[in-house]
């Protein structure tokens, strides 16, 4: 059996660009929120204040500023809240303290599945995008929710490892990984390990027979992680798919051969109760479905994290490009 070769290789990473944000108050047990620095010319305000939140990385920066600017457009004042677990800000967004958030929509259609129905339960999600948010509708509905239009660009989790360890171990699938039979380290953070995260280390396991013996710590996509895969510290580390720093890292993603990921296309959804039902707020959003593509979030990805340009700047870029806003 050949054993996980720790990679002795140590490069200085890029380090990622979030948008501005400052401290704000403690919200859901504890656990803070971070609040954007918005100017005073941001939108004119006419249909009164939204508030956006989501996750804090890059892809989720990139996404919340788009909706912030959309709305904007479409005659709205804009907040943008966002807090490190799904778990915070789909509470947040349930009890009305913000108003949309963008998310992947199969795995928020299994969030919400088991939320509802028990860990147990089969899973509602399929490689269709349209299928598997009729499949949450009803799930969202419950909490006051709405799932608005998905996006063409899909971003599942990706399970990367270096290129070094790779050819090392002949390793191209993650079948090849399980196939080793050895436990990893991943850098991920503690939230992979949850049960009800069927598409991260419950997945690996019962797919792929990978067990995980620990995670790290680290945020989704972050810099800390890609370096302690770098450095050897973990075998293996979690991305999005349209992560467009891993190659420049020496970092590669491991094919999915038993499609474990389904169809985690970009979506928006909206507390319906509040402001986040508002007719104006779904015209503007769903205006992005039929173009933001699985390419262009990868190049958008990869301008913030590779480049160093700001996702709020790479978000007006893109949406005057496609003469979205303006």
């Amino acid at each position: 059996m050949r054993s996980l070769t720790t990679i002795g290789l140590r490069r200085s990473l890029v380090a990622l660009v979030a948008v501005p944000v400052l401290a704000l108050s403690a919200c859901g047990g504890g656990d803070a929120f971070e609040e954007e620095e918005t100017s005073g010319s941001a939108g004119n305000g006419d249909l009164g204040t939204i508030v956006v939140g989501g996750a804090q990385f890059t892809e989720m920066a990139i996404m919340e500023e788009m909706y912030k600017l959309l709305l904007e457009d479409a005659g709205y004042t804009v907040v943008v809240k966002t807090a490190g677990q799904r778990e915070i800000y789909m509470k947040s967004l349930a009890d009305g303290e913000i108003d949309v958030v963008p998310e992947y929509a199969a795995t928020l259609a299994e969030y919400f599945n088991r939320e509802a129905n028990g860990p147990e339960v089969a899973a509602i999600a399929t490689s269709d995008a349209d299928e598997t948010v009729a499949a949450m509708q009803p799930l969202a509905e419950e909490q006051g929710l709405m799932v608005l239009d998905p996006a063409e660009a899909i971003d599942a989790n990706g399970f990367y490892v270096t290129q070094d360890f790779a050819d090392q171990n002949s390793l191209t699938t993650l079948s090849d990984l399980g196939a080793l039979g050895e436990p990893i380290v991943l850098a991920a953070d503690d939230e992979c390990l949850s049960e009800v995260r069927i598409y991260c280390a419950p997945g690996l396991e019962g797919t792929y027979g990978i067990t995980v013996a620990s995670v790290t710590g680290d945020e989704f996509g972050s810099a800390t992680g890609k370096q302690k895969v770098v450095d050897g510290d973990a075998q293996v580390g979690l991305a999005g798919t349209t992560d467009g720093t891993l190659e420049g890292l020496g970092l590669v993603i491991l094919e999915d051969d038993k499609m474990l990921q389904a169809a985690d296309n970009l979506v928006p959804v909206v507390n319906s109760e509040g402001a986040g039902g508002d007719a104006e707020v779904a015209e503007a959003l769903n205006r992005i479905a039929g173009v933001l593509t699985t390419e262009d979030l990868t190049e958008l990805n990869a301008r913030v994290d590779g480049q160093r340009e700001q996702a709020a700047d790479v978000a007006r870029d893109y949406l005057e490009s496609k003469d979205l806003i303006g």
